[in-house]
């Protein structure tokens, strides 16, 4: 059972960058429930400790028996050398942030795992607070546990926790999509620093906007922007003309075959 509903503690198996940005973000958002970590990658575990005044288990199992929530943080091929070994207790709840893995293939990669297994891959933003952290299935306490991270959202199916996923690899396109526009600026003259804050807190006021016209369709408001003789409508119908929407959602099904293959 849980000793703290408010603070569980949070142990984590796999000590990468994910971890790095999870541990922050969970520090910065007020949690101060005790986080141990895996001790295999020892330079990254160290620096997170002092850090985020995380602990540094003795060894996998170690960490499992002192913990009451588990986040599983490796990668898709290392998973079941990882479980095989491991015993948990049937009342944990076990996160996993292992992507393109289904929850089937979490307890056939595992000699025993508790009932309770939650998907769960936040983006990198949720280091500053902000951030989707898609979840599947819901769960209260683990949804309780990605308030302190960014924005919980669960989902009823894998299918659709696999369509958010898929979303989630964009943050990476966007920021070269990002320092592609600021380059621009850069080349036309305008200082880096004024480069990039133009063009983040465009981006940070679009989706601000757009966040708090909730009952509007996007499409719609690019409409009431975009109207007949402004340059607005006139850059939006070149990148149409160009196919430039077209190549991102041929990049996600790309992406979405990929993890549900």
């Amino acid at each position: 059972m849980t000793k703290d509903i408010t603070n569980p503690v949070l142990g984590i198996l796999g000590v990468g960058y994910f971890a790095s940005y999870f541990t922050s973000s969970l520090r910065n958002g007020g949690y101060e429930g005790e986080i141990y970590l895996s001790p295999r990658n020892t330079k990254t575990a160290e620096r997170l400790s002092q850090r985020h005044r995380c602990l540094i288990a003795k060894d996998n199992q170690d960490l499992i028996d002192k913990s009451d929530i588990v986040l599983l943080s490796v990668r898709p091929e290392q998973l079941s050398g990882l479980l095989e070994a491991l015993t948990f207790r049937d009342h944990q709840i076990v996160i996993t942030a292992v992507a393109g893995k289904t929850i089937t293939e979490h307890y056939a990669a595992a000699n025993h795992l508790p009932k309770t297994l939650i998907r769960m891959i936040p983006v990198c933003s949720i280091e500053a607070g902000e951030g989707v952290v898609p979840i599947y299935p819901p769960n209260p306490q683990v949804e309780k546990l990605a308030n302190f991270t960014g924005t919980p959202i669960s989902f009823d199916s894998e299918h659709d926790f696999d369509l958010a996923l898929t979303t989630s690899c964009m943050n990476g396109w966007l920021y070269e999509f990002f320092g592609t526009m600021t380059n621009w600026l850069e080349e036309k003259g305008l200082p880096h620093d004024k480069a990039r804050n133009v063009i983040l807190h465009n981006i940070r006021g679009a989706t601000a906007y757009a966040l708090q016209k909730e009952d509007q369709k996007l499409a719609d408001i690019t409409r009431e922007i975009a109207t007949e003789g402004t340059f607005t409508l006139e850059g939006l119908n070149l990148l149409k003309k160009q196919q430039g929407f077209t190549a991102w959602n041929q990049a996600l099904e790309h992406v979405h075959k990929k993890l549900t293959e």
